[in-house]
């Protein structure tokens, strides 16, 4: 079985926990420690998830710690942007960090596309038949694991009620 530590993807977000962490060392942006801990938090958040889906066994559960870690990214590069935007990351971090990020969250939307095809060594992986592993297409992986599109282009659990459909307060006067 592989370990987290030998997935490329793992080792991309690891390098961007570093550049974070070096980030925050600079001077202008230690003036902001909410917004230092916030992305320490949300890079970290990246590497976690990726190492706890992949040793929690199954296919289902790491391709649901892969949207988490996905979902992290985001956050990540939203909190980069804000700190250029307000000169506190300047142009060559700026640059560096978003690459990354962005680098990051594509590895990780292939996982969750195709896991049998780019985490063909999960442990879990070896119960399914090898012609299975050669034709999942991403509807059958999201009906497989119980998962559903919401209108907004996000993925829920087939039972999580899509934000925004509860009644209005006119619908139920």
């Amino acid at each position: 079985m592989q370990r987290f530590e030998d997935l490329p993807v793992w080792q991309a977000a690891r390098e961007l926990v570093k550049g974070v962490y070096r980030a925050a060392r600079s001077q202008k942006l230690r003036q902001d420690r909410g917004l230092v801990d916030q992305m320490t938090r949300a890079a970290v958040s990246i590497t976690s998830n990726i190492a706890e889906g992949h040793e929690r066994g199954s296919r289902a559960q790491y391709v649901e710690f892969c949207f988490i870690a996905k979902e992290s990214t985001g956050e990540l590069r939203s909190r980069i942007i804000h700190a250029h935007d307000v000169g506190l990351l300047d142009e060559k971090a700026f640059r560096w960090l978003h690459d990354k990020v962005e680098d990051v969250s594509r590895q990780l939307a292939g996982h969750v596309k195709h896991p049998v095809e780019t985490a063909g060594t999960i442990r879990g992986m070896s119960y399914t038949r090898s012609s299975d592993r050669n034709r999942v297409h991403w509807e059958d992986v999201l009906e497989e694991y119980g998962l559903r599109r919401l209108g907004d282009g996000r993925y829920a659990s087939a039972g999580q009620e899509a934000p925004g459909l509860e009644e209005s307060q006119d619908e139920k006067m």
